[in-house]
């Protein structure tokens, strides 16, 4: 079937009570009992989003942890890559469409409907340009949109796509309401409305975000009990992990996003924090700028990758506690190629090879980075490696908006970034930082043989084509050095032992529907 992703299970025709074994979602016409909420919930959150606009969102390694609290999409993906309904309780797959049947008596939280003409309103709004989505991309294949009628939406395809459902899971799926985003036009991202667990109470820009409990949400447990459980979630902004490590340890907070090892490290005695690895990796990385400057030039590139010592890297900034890996792809990975490798550490070559590019003396160029550990660290790292190579780096820390507007204006020759991984599928990782319309192409990218591969990878359900699509891929972002991939650090769920019922996106990213604290 040409819209189903790879992967085991696939079925033309998912109904909701087939299909309910990850949370409870029964729909809101279930008569079980209600459940005592529990209390609020402090989250430690070292990344403010830029917009809470699921359109717009481009901070794919955080931002969904926090429109998951607001928004639900079409569907939701399990781990093993198979669905579940969400919004959409059923939907049949023919050659080039596919039908939605919506869940019936769902509201977005400012008392409106959430029915086919506001699933028909956000689909066409990501793919209409003037709205500038970033998530455009997810549509390509997409020929119309339209709803026979109230709880029906069909989607016709100018081409097969096997990815479609797995975007409609992810934020492109994601409905928001019509009316607030006509009331609230360019401000809708600050103050968002949909149809998820919690309602938007209040956002303190640099200090913290609150969101309630949403008492009419459509969920239900797997005891058929009112869903969410807490009655308020605060993400308070942290930026240092040293605090985030220390309200951890006194409770000040109960949920942190992400800890860098060497402070998660100094929380395991403590019988009151759990610490668990779910296989979430954080993948860092440096962007060269290959639209001007010096990193226009391949030799140039080469350089820098030969001047980077990955290991000491890793060493210096997550411990023992990461991997290496060429690209995105850990070994685990079914897109995984052994065969795909970088340019060893040789210093001496570096030189060299900055010679043959006709450069003489030191090279100057500007790396940008996050001020947020363990980020300086590693760029101080660099500056060190790449100045015995016959560069004289200059490491610029910065706050994330800055760091990121300096991104997307690509003023910049390098960009210290990182990204979690894995994700449900491989295209959600590469497509947007290496296709030539990206909406994270931070190296201003425009190579048209990388296209070609990234879209055979994403056309077609074929596992064993697909794996060699993406390991060309991959191979040709190693060999004209457009990135340097550092090292992946482990990224534990690391939470206070009085919170349970945490639930993952395979990428790490919280649903808080069914957590609860205890005494």
């Amino acid at each position: 079937m040409p819209v189903h992703p790879p992967g085991p299970s696939r079925r033309a025709v998912l109904a909701g009570a087939a299909a309910t074994t990850v949370i409870g979602l029964a729909g809101c016409s279930g008569s079980g009992s209600s459940s005592a909420s529990s209390g609020t919930l402090t989250a430690g959150f070292d990344n403010e989003p830029v917009t809470l606009d699921p359109a717009l969102s481009a901070a794919i390694s955080s931002d969904r942890n926090v429109l998951n609290l607001f928004f639900d999409a079409l569907l939701r993906q399990r781990p093993d890559g198979t669905f579940e309904p969400a919004l959409a309780t059923q939907w049949d797959a023919e050659d080039l469409a596919v039908t939605f049947t919506l869940r019936e008596g769902v509201t977005f939280h400012d008392g409106t409907a959430c029915d086919a003409d506001a699933v028909l309103f956000n689909l066409r709004r990501i793919m209409d340009p003037a709205t500038h989505s970033t998530k455009a991309a997810a549509f390509a294949k997409v020929a119309s949109v339209d709803a026979p009628d109230a709880k029906t939406v069909r989607i016709t395809l100018k081409a097969p796509d096997p990815l479609l459902l797995t975007h409609l899971a992810h934020e492109a799926g994601m409905i928001a309401s019509p009316a607030a985003l006509r009331k609230h036009k360019a401000d809708f991202g600050r103050r968002p409305v949909g149809t998820g667990p919690f309602t938007f109470a209040q956002w303190r820009s640099k200090v913290q975000l609150t969101a309630e409990r949403n008492g009419a949400y459509w969920a239900k447990d797997a005891d058929g009990g009112s869903l969410p459980k807490l009655d308020k979630v605060v993400l308070r902004f942290v930026t240092e992990a040293k605090v985030l490590r220390a309200e951890l340890s006194t409770g000040g907070v109960q949920l942190v996003r992400a800890l860098p090892p060497e402070e998660y490290k100094q929380l395991s005695g403590n019988k009151q924090i759990v610490i668990k690895d779910g296989g979430v990796r954080r993948a860092y990385y440096v962007a060269l700028n290959v639209t001007k400057g010096p990193f226009k030039d391949p030799e140039v590139r080469a350089a820098f990758a030969q001047a980077v010592d990955r290991r000491s890297v890793g060493k210096a900034a997550a411990g023992g506690e990461y991997d290496i890996a060429p690209s995105f792809a850990t070994s685990s990975d079914w897109f995984y190629d052994d065969s795909v490798a970088p340019l060893p550490h040789e210093p001496a070559k570096a030189r060299g090879a900055l010679e043959k590019a006709g450069l003489r003396g030191d090279v100057p160029i500007t790396v940008v980075a996050r001020r947020r550990a363990p980020d300086p660290t590693i760029a101080e790292l660099l500056q060190s490696q790449l100045t015995s190579a016959g560069f004289a780096p200059k490491a610029e820390v910065l706050e994330f908006q800055t760091q990121l507007d300096r991104m997307k204006n690509r003023d910049l020759d390098a960009a210290l970034l990182v990204i979690d991984i894995p994700r449900l599928d491989p295209s959600l990782a590469f497509d947007p930082y290496f296709t030539s319309d990206g909406p994270n192409n931070w190296s201003g990218l425009d190579d048209r043989t990388l296209d070609a591969l990234l879209e055979k990878a994403a056309g077609t359900g074929d596992r064993p084509t697909r794996k060699r699509a993406y390991a060309d891929a991959q191979r040709r972002i190693i060999d004209n050095n457009y990135w340097v991939f550092l090292h992946q650090a482990k990224s534990p769920l690391i939470h206070s032992s009085r919170l349970s019922g945490v639930q993952l996106d395979v990428d790490g990213q919280w649903r808080l529907a069914e957590a609860r604290l205890g005494a």
